[in-house]
């Protein structure tokens, strides 16, 4: 299977497949979910603290050797409710795109979501610097077009 096509047959507008080890972990990263903005802290088990540590989730996505990178672009109404909308499509791709993977033959695989999502943990959770994920993936994140950018992730093994 063709991830990167089958990802954009899906309505994904980019998806990459990199190595794990070009993930940029950032531990004070954390200070992002214990702020709570999302609502989901000591709420949720996919998020911290039940997720477990910083160190101890890194660990876990380094388990696996690739990573698919994934993005869908909206345009940015500064609406949190639309936000929310785009996030859990977001969510609910990948989890289509991992099902196939599962059905093509791999089935150990980890989805970081773009906000937690059923049993997945967020990329924030993770402390994955989504810019220099981008980066490596040759997407962008951050710009100023009027777009907002959701990304996701599902590791699996070579």
């Amino acid at each position: 299977m063709d991830l990167v096509k089958e990802a954009i047959f899906l309505g994904f507008s980019g998806a990459a497949v990199m190595d794990t080890t070009q993930l940029v972990f950032v531990p004070e990263y954390r200070m992002f979910c214990e702020e709570n903005l999302c609502g989901c802290y000591n709420v949720n088990p996919a998020c911290p603290p039940e997720s477990g540590t910083a160190e101890e989730m890194k660990q876990r996505a380094l388990q696996y050797e690739k990573t698919l990178v994934l993005q869908t672009m909206q345009e940015d109404t500064h609406d949190p409710t639309q936000y929310k909308k785009d996030k859990l499509l977001q969510n609910k791709m990948t989890e289509e795109l991992a099902e196939k993977m599962k059905e093509a033959g791999k089935t150990d695989i980890l989805i970081m979501g773009a906000g937690p999502y059923k049993h997945n943990s967020c990329m924030s959770a993770y402390c994955v610097d989504a810019q220099k994920m981008a980066d490596a993936a040759g997407m962008l994140c951050w710009t100023d077009d009027g777009m907002v950018r959701y990304f996701s992730q599902i590791l699996f093994h070579e």
